[in-house]
């Protein structure tokens, strides 16, 4: 099982030029059945970034695209996340510049998930998670 980043949601709506494919492909491979997860936080990431750039009319469109991935677990985020989130800080020395990364390690911990899909490359700052993009 692997975990999914909201910049892989974001390419993916935005078809971006650059990783809108590789966006896709994962996206294609979830609604295969490809047994995957995300949090509450990465689904308020993603509405948020689409806020922000005043693309509020997609947010109806990505959260059917949600529902739709029976295959993609939606995970409560906690406040024992952030609790973990901390102790992932201290034990890598991290910034908390990256507390949202930290916080989805703590989740990803939390699931037994070692492996993330993100283009994010601070994951790879957390030794034992692998980055696939």
């Amino acid at each position: 099982m692997r975990f999914v980043d909201s910049n892989v949601f974001v390419y993916h709506l935005a078809a971006d030029p650059t990783y809108g494919q590789k966006a896709r492909n994962i996206i294609e491979k979830i609604e295969a059945g490809e047994e995957s997860a995300t949090s509450t936080l990465v689904i308020a990431q993603v509405c948020s970034y689409l806020k922000w750039k005043r693309n509020e009319e997609v947010i109806p469109v990505f959260l059917s695209l949600l529902k739709g991935l029976t295959s993609l677990q939606k995970i409560e985020t906690t406040t024992l996340d952030f609790e973990e989130a901390k102790s992932l800080q201290s034990q890598f020395n991290l910034p908390w510049s990256m507390w949202d990364d930290l916080v989805i390690a703590a989740q990803m911990k939390r699931l037994d998930i070692k492996e993330v899909y993100s283009n994010d490359k601070d994951f790879e700052k957390i030794l034992w998670i692998k980055r696939i993009f």
